[in-house]
């Protein structure tokens, strides 16, 4: 809309067996909105992410979105108790419309040396991408378990500070099968919209999004092969396919791929 002055205005919600109709006043477009994921989520997971979505958003000014990272899950038990509501609220207040931010949830890390030999760090969790360059930094061999982190900071300089935070501490590890517990957080995305109100939590359960990479041709092709004929009839001057998929990062999605794979000049 900023791009092109011009912006359109849902007019139907749901248009006949797609999403929805859309207006800018000259021309009019069809939307059809798909999920990469299996659409249908656990109802006791669905019903507690409205619950903590409700608890949330009282007595908070303004529309906001929390996006989960890719395999987290919404807090539980001791942790909602533990003031997960509130640090959303913090976060959220400190956002102007239209503004990202980051909400930093605190986690631990397990790092436990292997052998006194060697030069490797052998990495589970979201700390995985950087094994090679803690390899570099440590003697002996380690087993780091990041599996608490979901999401690392977009800060390039907050993540090598832990990265060589997490070297230091393994050169304090003598002896073989020792381990110790290293402070880290978990950073999940914030949004605070334009317009609206409340606060909506964008994700789903760790156990639908355990491997995002080998289904995406199969319902891709799922998807276009269905929604694509409805859309071609629906009479409008535009139509738009929204794809949403569930991603760490924007510059990890793997659809414009695999699209791609289908018709190169796309």
């Amino acid at each position: 809309a900023e791009a092109h002055g011009r912006q359109f205005e849902v007019e139907h919600r749901p248009f006949g067996e797609l999403t929805a109709r859309c207006s800018d006043g000259q021309r009019t477009m069809t939307v059809e909105v798909r999920s990469l994921l299996d659409p249908s989520e656990p109802q006791v997971w669905q019903s507690y992410r409205h619950e903590l979505e409700e608890e949330i958003s009282k007595g908070l000014a303004g529309a906001f979105v929390l996006w989960l990272p890719p395999g987290a899950d919404i807090p539980a038990g001791t942790e909602y108790a533990g003031g997960f509501v509130q640090q959303v609220r913090q976060a959220a207040l400190a956002l102007e419309p239209g503004q990202r931010g980051q909400l930093s949830l605190p986690v631990k890390l397990h790092l436990r040396k292997s052998r006194d030999q060697g030069s490797l760090m052998s990495v589970v969790g979201g700390l995985d991408p950087y094994w090679a360059g803690m390899s570099e930094r440590v003697r002996g061999s380690f087993d780091l378990d990041s599996t608490a982190i979901h999401r690392v900071t977009e800060s390039e300089e907050e993540r090598q500070e832990l990265i060589g935070r997490i070297c230091a501490e393994a050169s304090q590890i003598e002896r073989r099968g020792h381990w110790m517990v290293i402070d880290a957080t978990d950073v999940w995305t914030i949004q605070r919209l334009r317009q609206g109100q409340g606060l909506v939590i964008v994700g789903a359960p760790p156990e639908l999004t355990s491997d995002l990479g080998t289904g995406v041709r199969r319902n891709l092709r799922r998807i276009l092969g269905d929604a694509g004929p409805r859309l071609a009839s629906a009479g409008t001057d535009l139509t738009a396919l929204v794809i949403l998929g569930i991603y760490q990062y924007a510059d990890e999605e793997n659809v414009s791929t695999a699209l791609r794979g289908f018709d190169p000049g796309l």
